[in-house]
């Protein structure tokens, strides 16, 4: 009889798993719970805006035109101000000197073109050395694939 009761007494081994049901009970409430809630959160409010009339800004009206730079397939740079006379690359420091000027005092932005067959490196250069000199709004011309 002892050792019936020390079988009773004896406990069950330990088990080493983890009880994965009660995450997937809590989880599956919580999925019907946002599955619920969601097309509640998602709602908008849609407003008829009135409209307003057309002001003319003063901005608008004293509209600054761009300083356009163009590097041609020859190498040679071009300038909106001066569109007939051709620059070769020994007076790069007067035109960037120009521009420097035009971009600082008269907050003319500065645009470079480069023709299609132009050598890269005469566009990236002057680009780089206006950035370098001070001059932040320059920008690269493009055009759309469709209007070629």
């Amino acid at each position: 009889m002892a050792r019936k009761r020390r079988g009773y007494l004896r406990k069950a081994p330990l088990i080493a798993e983890i009880n994965v049901v009660p995450y997937v009970d809590v989880t599956l409430v919580l999925l019907i719970i946002f599955m619920v809630t969601a097309p509640i959160v998602q709602q908008a409010v849609w407003v008829d805006l009135p409209a307003t009339p057309k002001v003319k800004s003063a901005r608008a009206a004293a509209k600054i035109e761009p300083f356009v730079i163009t590097v041609t397939k020859e190498g040679l740079y071009r300038t909106s101000a001066d569109p007939d006379r051709a620059l070769a690359q020994q007076d790069l420091a007067r035109l960037v000197a120009e521009t420097v000027a035009r971009a600082q005092v008269m907050k003319q932005p500065v645009y470079i073109q480069g023709d299609r067959n132009a050598p890269y490196g005469k566009v990236v250069k002057l680009f780089v050395i206006l950035r370098a000199n001070g001059v932040d709004n320059v920008a690269l011309l493009t055009q759309p694939e469709d209007a070629q």
